[in-house]
């Protein structure tokens, strides 16, 4: 076998190439990578965070959506069983109604819960641009010396120079982009302070009353000429403030107490 041949400096030691070790250039390479790849990994762990506070907004959204709608059905269906029904009284009535502001109250719970969700998803969000806008303007530096050493002759990385190029276009999109979705969050998040400021007005059932309303308008126009409407209107007011029942359960006693009238 050939002999192994040892390169040595002028002090007779072997060098670190010979004995295995890392040169000062490699050294520094492997600290860059090891660098990029912890950032790589900070990215990856945000994106992570990121989605999983996006799926929980969504789904705490959906729950809201879903407490509400089975609260305007019950509502509904109550609406017309009381109308079609002679021997339900309003005591029975209001006890029903009392169960339904208890769906209503649950449903506040979970609007107020959903809003925690879309506030975290925002905050993280604002970490993200935050963290992006920084690096914008750093490879925005970045290219513009290396386009100004171009100016001057002097020598530049060309390929270093292309990414750049390629990449700050791309943050400013990422950007634009993060600012949009905190804008649909924000609309969100008003979205549900309004359902929850006006939670009986997103969960009642109206249009049954008003139909009925419409209806008792034209029945009773010539008896109570052109005024019927106002008469109609303060009577179910009256009858909603002296028995403690929504109007649109006023509107049908007030109905079928004028149809038994006849």
């Amino acid at each position: 076998m050939p002999k192994r041949v040892i390169i040595r400096d002028r002090s007779g030691e072997e060098s670190s190439e010979e004995r295995g070790e890392e040169t000062p250039e490699e050294k520094a390479l492997i600290e860059i990578s090891d660098v990029a790849e912890a950032v790589a990994r900070t990215v990856s762990e945000q994106d992570r965070e990121l989605e999983e506070a996006s799926v929980s907004a969504e789904a705490a959204y959906e729950t809201v959506m879903e407490k509400i709608e089975e609260v305007r059905i019950r509502e509904k269906v109550t609406q017309e069983r009381f109308m079609e029904q002679e021997e339900m009284s309003l005591s029975i009535l209001k006890k029903l109604l009392q169960r339904w502001d208890g769906f209503r109250e649950e449903a506040l719970k979970s609007i107020n819960e959903a809003i925690e969700r879309y506030s975290k998803l925002k905050s993280l969000l604002e970490s993200k641009f935050s963290a992006v806008e920084e690096e914008l303007y750093f490879n925005q530096i970045e290219l513009d010396t290396l386009r100004q050493l171009e100016e001057q002759g002097r020598p530049i990385s060309v390929s270093k120079k292309e990414e750049l190029e390629e990449k700050v276009p791309e943050l400013r999109k990422t950007l634009a982009d993060i600012n949009k979705r905190m804008e649909e969050i924000d609309g969100r998040i008003a979205e549900l302070r309004h359902m929850a400021d006006n939670i009986y007005d997103v969960t009642s059932h109206k249009e049954l009353a008003e139909r009925l309303l419409r209806e008792m308008v034209e029945t009773y126009y010539d008896r109570l000429g052109e005024d019927a409407e106002v008469k109609l209107r303060t009577q179910i007011d009256t009858i909603a403030q002296r028995e403690g029942i929504p109007r649109e359960y006023a509107t049908i006693y007030v109905w079928k107490r004028l149809r038994r009238a006849g």
